[in-house]
């Protein structure tokens, strides 16, 4: 997983970059790895988000410190879609822009069920530690008390 800081970086360059291209005359279809780029950074931070907010520490915290922060990021990503949104329907071909947002919606979906899987994944391999950890210590303890017992006898 990717820090906010950098995928809000990726998203303004990439969309940047593709609206270029396109005023240039490339092909949306050309433009496929950037675009995918595109969605996983704001899955990225959509999954970060989410997390952020069920955080332990952040329900402790109560109202999130870098709100504003957020909302400039969040504005500045609106701004970077907008733009590669006129620059779609300027150059593109009639109803390309829907066509695309709704693949890059797609992909963002699938990125961010990846993500949300492999989080699962780690907190079950985590709880498995933890209990192995649990019963081998609960064991050693027992085997302990019984040698030690033993000892008295």
């Amino acid at each position: 997983m990717i820090d906010p800081v950098s995928a809000f970086t990726i998203i303004s360059t990439v969309s940047g970059s593709v609206s270029s291209a396109i005023k240039a005359g490339r092909d949306i279809s050309s433009l496929a790895p950037k675009l995918k780029k595109l969605a996983e950074a704001e899955a990225e931070l959509q999954f970060g988000a989410s997390r952020k907010k069920n955080s332990f520490f952040n329900k402790i915290k109560g109202a999130d410190s870098d709100g504003i922060d957020s909302f400039f990021k969040k504005e500045e990503m609106r701004q970077a879609y907008d733009k590669l949104r006129e620059t779609v329907q300027l150059y593109g071909t009639m109803g390309q822009w829907e066509r695309l947002s709704a693949e890059i919606a797609r992909h963002r979906t699938m990125h961010k069920n990846m993500l949300e899987l492999r989080a699962k994944q780690r907190r079950q391999l985590v709880t498995f530690v933890a209990g192995a950890a649990a019963i081998i210590l609960m064991g050693a303890a027992i085997i302990t008390i019984l040698f030690t017992l033993k000892s008295y006898t």
